[in-house]
């Protein structure tokens, strides 16, 4: 995964600048792209303790969306995931599962339209329109389990995440490796570009579409508890953002956490014993209610 991102990052400063201003397009965020089918053969013999299901939503726009469902036999919760741009089932579900593996949640994985398995083109209206429709579906689904549904959305999936926990009331939210504004992002990427670029730009021209992107306004908001996570090696959203989206937080301290994961980059906070420790923190929180 790592690889896509460390892309994207450099392809979002490829961009046209005019008039000293650096044109950050929806573009350079959503880029479609295809994958592998998922080998459930490969997946269920090397994690035996799930149940792999392949399942589809249907759009009102005619997109097909392409879910994976990792259902275990101790599962205390479900957990709803996001994944980042370039973030595709069919090459990356054992990710999800690395992170996951050692806690007691079933897992619904979910390509963004126009990625791996699914169909439609992307835009940040259309992926936040298919966020809350996967994650209704997927309350109505299991509201007789008894069983807490948190959403977990990484990167670009932190963004449909926060904007599905604006719209809802969620029992849970993780958010990682996730991102202030567009704004904060893009000056943060001229910082780390060229002297020419850095020189050169002095304002930003944000799409319209991106400026809505961000999660600081809806942590103002938020009335679930959350779990913030990024790697303290994070260069792409480095963790002084999430430090200001947990500060933002209108919550008491026993309803939000950040973790700040040592030696870690922008794709592998959640591969860590400080996520699993917070994660099951969140399930004993969560189940409280």
């Amino acid at each position: 995964m790592s690889r896509p991102l460390r892309r994207l990052a450099i392809v979002a400063f490829c961009v046209v600048l005019a008039g000293c201003a650096l044109r950050v397009q929806e573009s350079h965020l959503v880029r479609p792209m295809p994958a592998p089918p998922t080998d459930l053969a490969a997946l269920r013999a090397e994690y035996p303790a799930y149940t792999a299901t392949e399942t589809r939503i249907a759009t009102p726009d005619d997109a097909s969306l392409y879910q994976l469902r990792l259902q275990r036999p101790d599962a205390r919760a479900t957990v709803l995931y996001f994944g980042g741009n370039g973030y595709r089932i069919g090459l990356h579900a054992k990710y999800a599962l690395r992170a996951y593996d050692a806690l007691p949640v079933d897992l619904v994985l979910v390509d963004h339209r126009g990625y791996g398995g699914s169909t439609g083109t992307p835009t940040i209206a259309a992926l936040q329109a298919d966020a809350l429709q996967v994650y209704d579906t997927l309350r109505a689904e299991t509201a007789g389990s008894g069983r807490p549904l948190i959403v977990h959305g990484q990167s670009l999936g932190s963004f449909l995440a926060g904007h599905v926990a604006d719209a809802r009331t969620l029992d849970g939210l993780v958010l990682e490796s996730s991102m202030t504004t567009a704004e904060d992002w893009a000056a943060a990427m001229r910082a780390r570009s060229g002297l020419w670029t850095r020189l050169s730009v002095r304002r930003f021209d944000i799409a319209p579409a991106l400026q809505q992107a961000g999660n600081l306004e809806v942590a103002r908001r938020l009335d679930e508890p959350v779990l913030f996570v990024v790697g303290e090696r994070d260069v792409v959203t480095a963790p002084r953002f999430s430090q200001a989206l947990f500060d933002a937080v209108p919550l008491p301290s026993q309803d939000k956490r950040l973790e700040i994961v040592p030696e870690r980059g922008h794709n592998d906070a959640s591969f860590s014993s400080q996520f699993r420790a917070a994660m099951l923190a969140l399930l004993d929180r969560v189940e409280r209610d």
